[in-house]
């Protein structure tokens, strides 16, 4: 039995979940912490100390469930400061026709990683879509296969230098170390999405209370990735102007009585509400408040649809629809309200792929908590040691960094010869 812990640090909740392993490859989800989430604002770190004891009240929950000491975590890593660009470059086998090795693909990867260097980022994934081997187009996987020339399409993912040691900070002043990270986005969409959907292409949308990431899978492979500043607690703040309520009661009336769709609901529907400096109780409109939802949600989808348009990729190749997961997508309607927006179908993700504690973690909240245990799973993560804080820090880390990324990549290509 191997052990798997995720730490998914939010704007709203820090969960960690601890995933067993057994000898037939199945994944059982065996404790979940989870603590309010304090000294994090959409990804960034504002108050370290309140940080790392929401950290701490989320892991001591967890091992009191699991019945076992958390040593080390796959971490989850999400925020505005993300960037993600796609790469095309080639390698010249060898003259005469030869067999292609992971080396290869090692060389394009390096080169796609070396070409999307920017100061103040670091690359935290670079993932091939496709391959062209000589003339030969449609390539899913080149290894074992002859030829003399390369060329691959990379999906290269960065996230800001500063943002990403900082998440660090938290989990390693937190006495845990970590074992590997992933974007959160990537992790959501290996819980929630089929091989299915994404070869015939999808978007995922993961809408939080401070973020909403989405991911554009396109011919069986990442297309897109992207992080808005923006999620549910916008939607809560515009509730409570809109209301004259504090942030609470805001957070439940959006909970018990809103909708994404202001014209699915009754002219006559009215919900009860105390604003502030009133004595009384007054009656406010539920479908004016769907209204509120309804225009935060539409500018949302308008900046994600914008960041699609822009890669030159047409929604209507996205023949799996939307497919919307995180506490948001439990808003009553949003089904509905995205299959009318984009004109394309739509279904709630929920966590896939794990068996025990399925009352809970089938739930679009612990998307990317369940989806960091599969990718780990995935990655042979499970054996590769973690490096104390002050390794970490040293000059040079950036190197290791790079080192880290190749291993990872390097072990993908052992799993799949």
């Amino acid at each position: 039995m191997k052990l798997i812990t995720s730490l998914d640090i939010g704007t709203s909740k820090v969960v960690a979940l601890v995933g067993e392993l057994d000898s037939y490859g199945d994944l059982h989800v065996i404790g979940i912490g989870e603590s309010p989430s304090k000294g994090i604002d959409r990804g960034y770190v504002t108050r370290l100390d309140l940080a790392v004891n929401a950290v701490l009240n989320a892991i001591k929950e967890a091992q009191e469930m699991s019945g076992v000491k958390l040593t080390n975590v796959i971490l989850g890593i999400s925020g505005p400061a993300i960037k993600s660009q796609n790469e095309r470059d080639t390698v010249s086998i060898s003259s005469q026709p030869m067999e292609i090795n992971p080396s290869h693909i090692e060389r394009l990867i390096e080169r796609a990683i070396t070409r999307s260097r920017e100061e103040g980022y670091e690359v935290v994934s670079a993932i091939p879509r496709k391959y062209v081997l000589d003339d030969q187009e449609g390539i899913i996987d080149p290894i074992g296969l002859i030829g003399s020339k390369l060329m691959a399409d990379v999906h290269v993912i960065k996230v800001s230098s500063s943002l990403l040691k900082n998440t660090e900070r938290v989990a390693l002043n937190a006495g845990i170390g970590i074992a590997d990270k992933f974007l959160s986005s990537l992790a959501s969409a290996e819980a929630v999405l089929t091989p299915e959907e994404k070869e015939e292409g999808v978007l995922m949308i993961d809408m939080g209370a401070g973020l909403t990431d989405f991911v554009v899978f396109h011919e069986g492979s990442v297309f897109l990735t992207g992080t808005l500043p923006v999620g549910g607690l916008s939607i809560t703040r515009d509730i409570t102007h809109f209301i004259k309520i504090n942030l609470e009661q805001a957070e439940r009336i959006k909970i018990e009585n809103g909708y994404a769709l202001a014209d699915m609901v009754n002219e006559a529907e009215r919900i009860k509400v105390k604003p502030r400096g009133e004595e009384k109780e007054v009656g406010v409109s539920r479908k004016q408040l769907a209204e509120v939802i309804q225009i935060r949600l539409e500018e949302v989808m308008e900046k994600i649809a914008d960041a699609i348009s822009t890669r030159d990729i047409n929604l209507d190749a996205l023949h799996a629809g939307i497919v919307i997961t995180g506490g948001c997508a439990k808003l009553a309607g949003m089904k509905e309200f995205l299959e009318r927006y984009f004109d394309l179908p739509a279904r709630i993700g929920y966590p896939m792929g794990v068996i025990g504690l399925k009352e809970k973690v089938q739930d679009p909240s612990y998307a990317t908590a369940v989806g960091l245990i599969k990718l780990a799973q995935k990655s042979s993560a499970l054996n590769k040691p973690f490096a104390p804080l002050k390794a970490q820090e040293k000059e040079g880390s950036n190197t290791s960094g790079f080192s880290n990324l190749m291993a990872k990549l390097k072990a993908f290509f052992r799993d799949i010869i």
